[in-house]
């Protein structure tokens, strides 16, 4: 008996580690989402991958395409300055995700990013 459960630690173990170690790396420091619409006047928004990360519980919440294999694809590379077939174009992909997910968590009484123009889009 024994051995059988020292057996599913060690391959418990190697599983995880597996999957920790097979995960790309996130990014780190400041990114930088920038809107590709002619008429959008505001500025790009940044934010910080790492403290993301850290509030949300699994990356997909963001990355909602994502297969878990490669790297996650950026927002704009579906999300494109126009409205394509059924996604939205980027300003409203990122207000309905980013902007909703902020008054949520301050909803929540957790703490929040910003949610007025002016607090994202910083000159």
């Amino acid at each position: 008996m024994k051995k059988i459960i020292a057996l599913f630690v060690i391959v418990a173990f190697v599983a995880v580690g597996t999957v920790v170690f097979a995960a790309p790396a996130a990014p780190k420091g400041e990114l930088t989402v920038t809107q590709k619409m002619k008429s959008d006047k505001k500025a790009p928004v940044k934010f910080s991958h790492e403290k993301h990360a850290v509030g949300v519980p699994d990356c997909k919440t963001c990355h909602h395409t994502w297969d878990g294999k490669d790297a996650p694809k950026k927002c704009s590379e579906c999300h494109t300055g126009r409205k394509s077939g059924k996604k939205p174009n980027s300003k409203i992909a990122m207000h309905n995700k980013c902007k909703k997910c902020h008054k949520d968590m301050k909803k929540a009484g957790k703490p929040a990013g910003p949610t007025s123009c002016k607090k994202c889009h910083k000159k």
